[in-house]
């Protein structure tokens, strides 16, 4: 029996990478008509495939965001942007279709679409994170102290990302300082948390160096996180089914090192695959002769299995400078893929073939 197994996994992955399809090709490249867009910080869609992109307009993430070896914004930093800094797209043409958030947002960071069609933005200079009802531009739920840094559970600390059940349960990553996932119910009371910077045990799957973006597989009853400095991405129990394993580490997603750091993952439900933004160069490099145009993301299937790399960085982008996804997301029928590129202010969309 064991042997017959062994036979037929390998033969399916035989036949799996034998007729695989090619990587994702470049479709558009997103600049929202001509009016630019700042720093691109978070992407997704909604159920009728709009995509929404939370950036940061003239505003920069830079070394005077924050005061001096402090995680308190800077006096500058605190007027709010001026700028619509949520924006809803056309996912064929990237023609804004609507836009709010301006004069309210500090450092926009993450952004997420629950299955109602709600949207949920972190902001790491106010160190809170915001819900917003459908088609609504005031939030109707906010958590975390305005501009007030934390680790106990009415306070975050510089905040990444939220990731929401179909029951209305969510998860946030709590992020820059904290290095903690935090468990919420549907009206917001704290049910559990995990994680912590580090220790005398080294490395372990509870220790996280910054949780910079959260998914749930919630098929599996999984929450994963990109553990960005530490070049991974892992998977616990999200006790959705059975409470008593919540935070319970379940498995490797990304192996450490596979993809460089990595900044974000997104559960592309409609592949049955999960989808992750590394970095192994920001520019192309040479390796003796040779020069290397590195991928920018990585496709991996739910077991932690990479399957393809793809929108590899090209000359030509290198001549603007250098390339960093931020975030990503999918289409609704997990054919399309969305690239936030946080340092060259555009959203790039790639089609499988």
């Amino acid at each position: 029996m064991t042997v017959t197994y062994l036979y037929a996994t390998l033969l399916s992955v035989f036949i799996a990478q034998a007729f695989s399809l090619a990587p994702p090709t470049l479709d558009t490249v997103f600049t929202v008509d001509g009016q630019g867009i700042g720093q691109v910080a978070g992407v997704d869609v909604d159920s009728t495939g709009d995509l929404f992109v939370f950036h940061r307009a003239n505003r920069p993430w830079d070394s005077t965001t924050y005061r001096p070896f402090s995680n308190v914004l800077s006096n500058e930093a605190r007027v709010p942007v001026a700028f619509d800094v949520i924006l809803k797209l056309d996912p064929k043409t990237g023609r804004k279709i609507s836009g709010f958030g301006s004069n309210f947002f500090n450092v926009p960071h993450g952004l997420t679409v629950d299955n109602n069609d709600n949207l949920w933005v972190t902001d790491t200079g106010r160190h809170q994170i915001f819900r917003f009802a459908k088609g609504q531009t005031t939030p109707n739920l906010e958590l975390g102290v305005k501009f007030v840094p934390g680790s106990d559970q009415q306070h975050f600390c510089k905040p990444t990302g939220v990731a929401v059940s179909s029951t209305g349960v969510f998860f946030v990553a709590d992020g820059y300082c904290n290095s903690r996932i935090i468990k919420y119910s549907s009206d917001a009371q704290v049910l559990a948390q995990w994680g912590t910077v580090g220790g005398r045990a080294g490395l372990t799957p509870y220790t996280l160096n910054i949780p910079h973006s959260i998914i749930l597989i919630e098929e599996q009853d999984l929450v994963c996180v990109a553990d960005r400095e530490n070049s991974r991405a892992l998977c616990y129990n999200a006790g959705l089914k059975n409470s008593t394993l919540t935070g319970v580490f379940n498995r490797t997603l990304v192996p450490q090192g596979n993809i460089g750091k990595v900044y974000g993952i997104y559960n592309n439900k409609a592949a049955q695959e999960v989808v992750a933004a590394g970095v192994i160069s920001l520019t192309p490099y040479l390796s003796g002769r040779q020069t290397i145009y590195p991928p920018r993301a990585f496709i991996y299937n739910l077991k932690g299995q990479r399957q393809l790399s793809f929108a590899n960085i090209t000359q030509e982008m290198a001549k603007l400078g250098q390339s960093l996804i931020h975030d990503l997301c999918t289409s609704r029928d997990g054919q399309s893929y969305y690239l936030a590129d946080l340092d060259q202010n555009k959203v790039y969309k790639y089609n499988k073939v």
